[in-house]
């Protein structure tokens, strides 16, 4: 670890990360996260919506696209654990570049079926890897706070690139090029530092599978997810349409602002507390919206929600994984679990679900469902253990305290003399 250190203010203070390492992390993690949520927003439905592509292949294209997106999150957690790490980034960065660019240049049903299934693969293949070099670029006491800027960074230009895209009205071949120049700066990552990977004893999958943290862990993750999911059956009534287009955007919004706050909070306080507050937080506001439903209610759902992603996602899928692995040897397969196959896997079941039984329930019959499910998730979180040692929270609270009396000293001093 190189002590070199940048300056962003007291957000950053006493982080250890270099600057070249943290600007790796950035290019690798963030970088190919955004080309997932352009495909996931937008770029997928261009690609599969197209006249000589029936609805039904339509549909086919999208479960191939998450579904191998989970298969290849496994299996390059799997490889990754064998191979040299820069050589594979090289290689899954290869492959997502080629897969990207070759978009630009075919179409026709079975291309977009092939196509589906290599972007599925070309993203699960090195996510994993890329949060665990994260993991291995920093020290406990500071993992929050740089998981907090580089996902504040990944969703504040997801927003950008996608209000970008709408006021010029970009087709298919222009979001093309955005993903592949954010391929192609990836490649910058593997020139500024060796990425290599923390070497050491690797432990079973069923030691980690049966970890109590981990599964006390993992409850309310799934719980989180299975929320979104029981979602996309709910009906909304015509008076809510008006409200969701300015909704979303200011569910964005809190997803953005919370990323820091939820990276400060679990460096500052631990990592349990920002999970316990955004799973309250959208209980009660499920809650709310399944006793007074109103278009209202709904814009405050949206917008709680987008907060309670930012602070449960941040700390859960980056900071939490990234601590309980430390003694596993593999970061890579807790990543491949908590960060690929429960959100898409989960995502995928219940969408084919929806597709395939056209099931739909009144809104504020399933809020009050998840209210509950999300409150009674807390009570794991409780039960488990703090990840971030108390012995780091303590000597930092020293250390402050010790600052304030040398500088309440200095300043004394100072008077002194003056007078």
């Amino acid at each position: 670890m190189v002590n070199s250190r940048f300056a962003l203010g007291f957000f950053t203070k006493d982080i250890k990360i270099s600057f070249r390492k943290f600007m790796t992390v950035t290019l690798l993690f963030a970088n190919n996260l955004i080309w997932f949520y352009i495909f996931h927003s937008y770029l997928l439905d261009m690609l599969l919506r197209s006249p000589e592509i029936d609805l039904t292949y339509t549909f086919l294209g999208k479960m191939l696209f998450y579904s191998l997106a989970v298969v290849s999150g496994i299996i390059g957690s799997l490889i990754s654990e064998k191979v040299q790490r820069r050589k594979f980034l090289l290689f899954w960065l290869i492959l997502g570049l080629l897969t990207t660019t070759s978009l630009a240049f075919f179409r026709g049903l079975e291309f977009s079926m092939l196509s589906s299934a290599l972007l599925g693969i070309s993203f699960g293949l090195g996510i994993p890897t890329c949060q665990a070099f994260l993991t291995e670029s920093t020290v406990i006491e500071e993992r929050g706070r740089i998981a907090g800027i580089v996902c504040f960074t990944t969703f504040a230009l997801v927003v950008l690139i996608l209000l970008v895209s709408q006021i010029l009205a970009f087709g298919l071949l222009e979001l093309v090029f955005v993903c592949v120049a954010l391929k192609a700066a990836s490649f910058l990552a593997l020139i500024i530092d060796p990425c290599s990977r923390e070497e050491g004893p690797i432990k079973p999958w069923i030691t980690m599978i049966t970890s109590r943290d981990f599964a006390y862990y993992l409850f309310p993750w799934l719980m989180f997810h299975l929320a979104n999911g029981i979602l996309l059956f709910g009906s909304f009534s015509s008076e809510f349409e008006y409200v969701m287009t300015m909704g979303r955007v200011f569910e964005y919004l809190g997803t953005i602002i919370t990323a820091l706050i939820a990276g400060f909070m679990a460096d500052y306080f631990g990592r349990k507390w920002p999970i316990l507050i955004g799973l309250v937080m959208l209980g009660v506001t499920y809650a709310l919206f399944g006793l007074v439903a109103s278009p209202e209610t709904y814009f405050i759902s949206m917008a709680v929600e987008g907060i309670a992603w930012g602070l449960v996602a941040v700390v859960y899928m980056q900071v939490v994984l990234g601590d309980l692995s430390s003694p596993f040897g593999s970061k890579e397969r807790f990543y491949a679990v908590g960060g690929i196959v429960i959100p898409l896997f989960m995502f995928t079941v219940f969408s084919i679900v929806q597709e395939g039984t056209g099931i739909t329930v009144p809104a504020n019959t399933i809020s009050s469902f998840l209210s509950i499910a999300l409150l009674v998730s807390v009570i794991p979180v409780i039960r488990a253990s703090e990840t971030l040692p108390f012995s780091k929270i303590h000597a930092r609270k020293l250390r402050e305290h010790i600052e304030k009396v040398g500088k309440l000293v200095k300043e004394s001093k100072q008077t002194e003399q003056s007078a």
